[in-house]
């Protein structure tokens, strides 16, 4: 099962997914419904709920999904429940110095190298994914630490990248 909490019109919502072969539990703020996978042909996922047919398309950066299905575009931006304060052994999630690809896709490009000092926000890793060009940047000032992926390469969803070290861990 996984649990994430979104950010949806200034309201949080949390969303509990148990999956299954063809089909998913979803729970949003408690209310689960049974959602039956059609078909998945990215960016597209058509599914049926309550009865009802549904495609939507789905593209995603960071922590921000896009959701456009039934002529509306929601726009969910998830928020790291795992976060820790700093000092306490956080490695992984928003804040942290580990980089990761937002969703599956091909590198067209690793702008930086091991040693290079960046700024927040810093383009590091460029992605194609669904004819899209995702800058993945830096979530903090630092110096980079470790890259993990070369030009051309195949990635996944949440793949480790690389790492970007603050002045306290470099």
């Amino acid at each position: 099962m996984t649990k994430n909490s979104y950010w949806l019109d200034k309201q949080l919502h949390t969303v509990e997914v148990e999956r299954g072969v063809r089909s998913v539990e979803v729970n949003v703020d408690g209310e689960k419904k049974d959602v039956v996978i059609l078909a998945i042909v990215p960016p597209r996922v058509t599914f049926l709920i309550d009865g009802k047919i549904v495609t939507a398309h789905v593209a995603s950066a960071n922590d921000k999904r896009w959701v456009h299905v039934d002529g509306s575009t929601l726009v969910l931006e998830r928020v790291d429940t795992t976060r820790r304060a700093k000092g306490h052994g956080a490695r992984t999630g928003t804040g942290s110095g580990i980089i990761v690809a937002p969703m599956p896709g091909q590198v067209r490009a690793v702008l930086v190298e091991v040693g290079v000092a960046v700024t927040e926000g810093q383009p590091l890793v460029l992605i194609e994914a669904m004819k899209m060009e995702l800058k993945v940047s830096a979530p903090h000032d630092g110096v980079v630490s470790k890259i993990m992926v070369t030009q051309g390469q195949s990635v996944e969803r949440d793949q480790v990248l690389g790492e970007i070290a603050t002045e306290e861990r470099a």
